[in-house]
């Protein structure tokens, strides 16, 4: 049984052992549909995100577990594994204190759901083409 509980994790940390050094030099962006623009730090950035207290009024939407973008925010943002992130997401819903932010299969996704949503902030790789509307609130190039 410990076998079978092992494999998808050994399949992750693999995942993220292989996507991480490729990822090394690219840049994250912290990007949102809001009327005006404003600075985040990265220690906001990841309040906004872990549903901690901020000054903003902002709803964080994210990508999927599977996806390298997500790896590469949890790693220089958040500072936590992915399997820590749900560990702590299902305690806050099991609470009934906080739920994840909503999940989206890719960027393009993301973006188009920040157009229709005044407030909504998101993460892409800075590759992505940002729509009008969205400003940049936050960059990480470390």
């Amino acid at each position: 049984m410990k076998s079978l509980i092992r494999q998808p994790i050994n399949k992750l940390l693999l995942f993220y052992m292989l996507t991480l050094p490729a990822l090394a030099n690219a840049s994250l962006l912290v990007v949102a549909n809001v009327d005006k623009p404003i600075s985040l730090s990265k220690s906001e950035v990841k309040a906004i995100f872990m549903g901690g207290a901020t000054s903003y009024d902002l709803n964080a939407v994210a990508l999927t577990a599977e996806n390298k973008t997500r790896a590469m925010f949890n790693a220089r943002i958040i500072g936590m594994t992915e399997s820590r992130i749900q560990s702590y997401w299902a305690q806050m819903r099991f609470s009934g204190r906080q739920k994840p932010p909503r999940e989206f299969d890719n960027e393009e996704q993301l973006i188009n759901y920040l157009v229709k949503h005044k407030g909504a902030v998101a993460y892409v790789s800075s590759d992505v083409e940002l729509k009008a509307g969205i400003v940049i609130l936050y960059r990480s190039e470390d």
